[in-house]
């Protein structure tokens, strides 16, 4: 198929993937009196298990993405986003709101399949071009979201519980709209078409194949076996090319650790809002929140591409300026109680999450193979939830500490803070490091590049 085809089909299915308007107001609708949940309850027996599920499922389906060869995964995609919320709309009990949770997990993870197909089923040459209207596709959807969201609920056309029939029809046709992809005949580990570079490994499974002959299983389990150990070869190489490069380390330990403290940001700051407009419903605005941090994040993400900034000399004391600023974001987001400054709040540290973690995906993918970049982005990922997990089992769904949401904010201002400390000892060492060289007149040169084009 064209790959200008096989771009609106993709694009279509992450536009509609998107569209979820239930979800701005998804912790309105467990407390209030669909549910009759406690935020306590939300807090510390529901939302946990939706981290430790993804968790669980991610290594697992970010490997059958690449040995099912990427279509299955994204109608799972589809499949269990509907699960979720249909299970979301039909429960009544906590055990039941657990469930939506692990399946609420098992949805994110199968997107990886979403970001990675565009890599096999379209030629290089356009990767660029289709990765930018992929990334349109899904803000779009998003901005549209959080948009129809709050527009319905502000006029009463629609309540929370209408919401979520709006949210399963758009995945009901995602779903569909899946099945029309075309196939992919190759993948990058699992159904890797050899080239000179991996002449080496090509050889090593001719042998390999040429001792199984003996063996006395079948044709199918050889084909698996060879498979499996020629996935595990193209998998260590990848890895080890990526995770020796120091600059790949940096940005990727960044990566992994803002990404963590984001999304559990994203996961509980609806907890926060609930206690500063409480039951007063002319005070949500959720969903155009949604819809207005969106758009600027959008802008801010094409927008950042355009400096011209010195990375390997700057990178790591802008990191840390933005990880502590992001920290006293989260620390007013523990004191106050204004809704419309919590809202502004969100708002900024999501824009610049996203511009930041933008840098952070080109300044590792610049020093990568493009074949490896699905690897160190699984990784990174991985590690993030990993690290997601511990914090949540300590602050919230573990019975640790013990905290309410209040104080929850206020460790995650604390870890943003931490981690912009650690960067600036890390920037110190590289500029001193930079200047030892004898490169004291680029150092300064390079200051006021970055000066005139900011």
């Amino acid at each position: 198929m064209d790959w200008k085809k096989t771009s609106v089909i993709l694009c279509l299915f992450g536009f509609l993937k998107e569209f979820r308007p239930s979800e701005p107001f998804v912790t309105s609708y467990f407390t209030g009196s669909w549910k009759n949940f406690t935020t306590e309850q939300v807090n510390q027996d529901i939302y946990p298990y939706g981290t430790y599920s993804n968790l669980a499922f991610l290594i697992f389906i970010f490997l059958m993405t690449d040995f099912l060869r990427y279509k299955l995964v994204i109608i799972l995609c589809g499949l269990s986003g509907m699960a979720t919320f249909l299970t979301l709309l039909l429960g009544k009990s906590l055990l039941e709101m657990q469930i939506v949770e692990i399946l609420y997990g098992l949805f994110i993870s199968t997107e990886v399949a979403y970001y990675t197909y565009m890599y096999a089923a379209v030629d290089k040459t356009h990767y660029q071009k289709v990765t930018g209207f992929t990334r349109a596709a899904f803000l779009f959807g998003r901005f549209l979201s959080g948009l129809v969201a709050q527009l319905t609920v502000s006029y009463g056309l629609l309540d929370y519980e209408q919401l979520l029939y709006l949210t399963i029809t758009a995945l009901g046709l995602s779903t569909a709209w899946a099945f029309l992809l075309p196939g992919v005949k190759g993948s990058i580990y699992f159904h890797r078409v050899n080239n000179n570079e991996d002449l080496t490994l090509s050889n090593a499974n001719m042998k390999l194949e040429q001792e199984s002959e003996s063996q006395t299983i079948t044709r199918k389990s050889k084909n698996i076996l060879l498979k499996l150990k020629e996935a595990y070869a193209y998998l260590w190489k990848d890895f080890l090319k990526a995770f020796t490069n120091s600059h790949v380390v940096k940005w990727s330990l960044w990566w992994a650790f803002a990404t963590c403290g984001y999304v559990q940001v994203l996961n509980y700051v609806q907890l926060v809002w609930e206690t500063a407009y409480g039951k007063d419903q002319k005070k949500i605005f959720n969903g155009a929140v949604e819809a207005l941090y969106t758009i600027i994040g959008a802008v801010a993400v094409f927008g950042v591409g355009t400096l011209r900034i010195n990375w390997h000399l700057f990178g790591e004391i802008i990191l840390s300026i933005f990880s502590i600023i992001e920290g006293i974001l989260l620390f007013v987001s523990f004191k106050s109680y204004d809704i419309w400054l919590l809202y502004g709040v969100y708002i900024a540290f999501g824009v610049i999450y996203h511009t930041v973690i933008t840098v952070a995906s080109f300044e590792v993918a610049k020093h990568l193979s493009e074949d490896s970049y699905s690897l160190v982005f699984g990784i990174n990922t991985f590690l993030a939830l990993v690290l997601q997990s511990l914090l949540t089992f300590i602050v919230a769904g573990g019975n640790v500490l013990i905290l309410n949401i209040r104080q929850q904010f206020l460790v995650y201002s604390g870890y943003f803070v931490a981690l912009g400390l650690i960067f600036m000892i890390m920037a110190f060492f590289t500029i001193n490091n930079y200047r030892r060289q004898g490169r004291n007149l680029q150092f300064w040169q390079s200051v006021d590049e970055t000066i005139s084009t900011s």
